[in-house]
């Protein structure tokens, strides 16, 4: 009976750890470092170069190719595929025209966040400068319209399910605290826009930890999804509409 014991330990062991982690540490690793290798990229290679050789247009298609890649990667390392993406995006009836208005007013929420963030920063005497990056990377035609709006679609439903939906439960299960999850995700998704600047960094990771609170409050993505779908459509029209 003791030798019965000992054997059977280990296996109880990983279904266990299984439990208490939606994926293996060694899938967690890496998506964290295509993360680290996606900001490195952005740092050294900001849309402004890459502008410089490629069309606008070309672009979106790039970025959206590599968003979709990481969010593959990272459902294919899920123990329980199905039963996360249906939590991810709310069990239940979907109730599309409430949770657009809801993400709208999460949208403004987060608007109000990092203009609370920018105003902390001039009292601060914290340098600003314009994000150029943005701005070239905004729409400059009407023909680069459609594809900045999928690519808003892509980032908004992706990025949310990459940072707020695996990093943040991932590390929820690691540190059993949500505000640790939720600061985090956060820092990790202001860091991959370190090629915007620190201000933007800065308003990023704000966005980012009031986005993570509202995910935790209502126990889906869907939300926060549309309101991330909004702040990048939204930026981009309104770049295009300026410029």
């Amino acid at each position: 009976m003791d030798g019965s014991v000992e054997c059977t330990a280990p296996e109880g062991a990983v279904v266990e750890q299984k439990q208490n982690e939606i994926a293996p540490w060694q899938h967690t690793g890496l998506v964290l470092a295509m993360l680290a290798l996606m900001a490195t990229c952005g740092a050294r290679y900001p849309p402004t170069f890459i502008l410089a050789h490629l069309s606008r247009n070309t672009t979106y298609l790039c970025q959206m190719s590599v968003t979709w890649l990481l969010t593959g990667v990272t459902i294919a390392g899920l123990y329980h595929r199905r039963q996360f993406l249906s939590d991810a995006f709310g069990r239940g009836r979907v109730r599309i025209l409430r949770d657009i208005g809801g993400g709208f007013l999460v949208y403004l929420g987060g608007l109000g966040t990092t203009v609370v963030l920018a105003v902390v920063l001039f009292v601060l005497h914290h340098p600003t400068h314009k994000n150029v990056a943005a701005v070239a990377l905004a729409p400059h035609a009407a023909t680069e319209l459609p594809l900045w709006i999928l690519m808003s679609l892509t980032a908004g439903v992706c990025e949310e399910f990459v940072f707020r939906g695996y990093l943040q439960q991932q590390f929820r299960r690691w540190f059993g605290r949500t505000w640790v999850a939720v600061v985090l995700s956060s820092l990790i998704f202001a860091l991959m826009h370190i090629y915007e600047g620190s201000s933007a960094v800065i308003g990023i990771g704000g966005l980012g930890l009031f986005y993570g609170l509202v995910a935790v409050r209502r126990g889906n993505l869907r939300q926060v999804m549309v309101a991330h779908f909004f702040q990048d459509a939204l930026t981009g029209v309104l770049l295009f509409l300026h410029h």
